[in-house]
């Protein structure tokens, strides 16, 4: 073998389970047919968690680089070629807080689920650290990357804002001052549209 992949899944079972609660069109649905067996109810079930698998495998093979613009990170950004799905590289400090902080992700997400609790947060449905070693020049890459939905996807949007966590105060290099001001602009004017209440 000339190179060595290698990938990574964090808390694997707590996202198949995320991915099974908020990408099943069906799981809020009732079974159509009132005279299924257990068996056959179980059967179904298992084939729909592996189309899931399957159909989120199928939208991770293939993306392409995406220049999303407004974060301060210096992050790069691909997207799915389906665009159902947005992929993040977070450095090592970003997934060791997130690994941190994900019982309480899991927890939260769990009780909106069941409770039918409305949420907005952007869902990520899977972390990974990916890598390889080329064995013939020596050369190794390691990068850690969250997968996001794509809250845009099938969905028509009339009216988008940037919101940030602040309204002022922020930092930004001279080149991106413009942006900046038009980023804060487009913040306050979502927060005078919710006191308005449009």
């Amino acid at each position: 073998q000339l190179c060595k992949f290698v990938c990574t899944t964090f808390w694997s079972v707590q996202f198949n389970s995320v991915r099974q609660a908020f990408m099943n069109p069906q799981i809020s649905s009732k079974d159509s047919s009132s005279g299924e067996t257990a068996s056959g109810s179980t059967k179904s079930s298992t084939s729909n968690r592996l189309d899931i698998e399957k159909s989120y495998i199928r939208s991770l093979a293939t993306s392409f680089a995406w220049a999303a613009s407004g974060g301060k990170s210096g992050a790069a950004f691909s997207r799915t070629t389906d665009d159902r799905f947005v992929i993040k590289c977070i450095s090592r400090t970003e997934l060791q807080m997130f690994l941190d902080c994900a019982p309480a992700y899991f927890e939260y997400l769990s009780k909106a689920f069941f409770h039918g609790l409305p949420t907005v947060l952007c869902k990520i449905v899977g972390v990974y650290q990916i890598g390889y070693h080329n064995r013939v020049t020596g050369r190794r890459t390691m990068e850690q990357v969250a997968v996001m939905q794509n809250i845009f996807y099938g969905r028509k949007i009339s009216k988008i804002f940037d919101l940030k966590g602040s309204l002022r105060g922020r930092f930004t290099r001279q080149g991106n001052v413009e942006k900046e001001k038009k980023s804060s602009k487009i913040s306050k004017q979502y927060v005078r549209s919710k006191s308005d209440g449009t």
